[in-house]
Parts: C-alpha cells; structure tokens; sequence
C-alpha cells in the first residue's frame, strides 16, 4: 500500500462511548456527563429557585446564557477530591462567587 506524504502512519482508535452515569467501583462516587449533568445542573437551579446560594448573597441568575452570566454548578467536596456528582454534594453559585469557592482555598461560602 503506497502512502503519499499527507496520510496518517498509524490509524486512528475508535472513539469510546463512555456512558452519562458512572458509579465507580471502590469509592462508590457518581460521575456524571453530558444530558445527564445539565439535567443536575437544571435540579439544583429548580430547587434554588434560580438564585445564587452563597450566603447574603442570592443574585437571580439565569439558566442559560453566556458562561458570565448564567447559574454554575458548583461542588461542595470537589471532584477531585473525591467528591461525587449528586443533589448533596452541588449547589448552584453565581460566577463570581463560584471562582471563590471552587478555586480558592479555605472558602466554601
């Protein structure tokens, strides 16, 4: 099979398809991706009643919009740190208060 210079040497892996819902086997955590966290994202905004829920704070937000503006969803115990995808664990924030808390250390808000 004779290549011309602008092919590929070695092929490329198929895509996996991870599913939306993971439970990981030791510890347990839920992982979400995909419809299934913005259905979380969505839950928590309802439950909020589409404001920010930093203490004093309860700025109405939007769902949707620009990444500037709209309600995150922030976790109370990180992913990282083993933190899981679930209605206990999330909270709904207004952007400034969502880098305070996920990215700064010590302050939870």
């Amino acid at each position: 099979m004779k290549r011309t210079p602008l092919q590929r040497k070695t092929r490329l892996r198929a895509r996996r398809n991870r599913p939306e819902v993971r439970i990981g086997k030791v510890t347990g955590c839920i992982r979400l991706s995909g419809s299934a966290m913005e259905a979380l994202r969505e839950r928590q905004y309802r439950k909020a009643g589409g404001c920010c829920q930093w203490e004093g704070c309860g700025k109405p937000l939007p769902l949707y919009g620009s990444v500037f503006t709209r309600a995150h969803l922030a976790h109370l115990t990180s992913r990282g740190a083993g933190g899981s995808d679930s209605e206990a664990n999330t909270r709904i924030l207004c952007p400034p208060h969502h880098l305070i808390s996920e990215h700064t250390k010590g302050l939870k808000g």
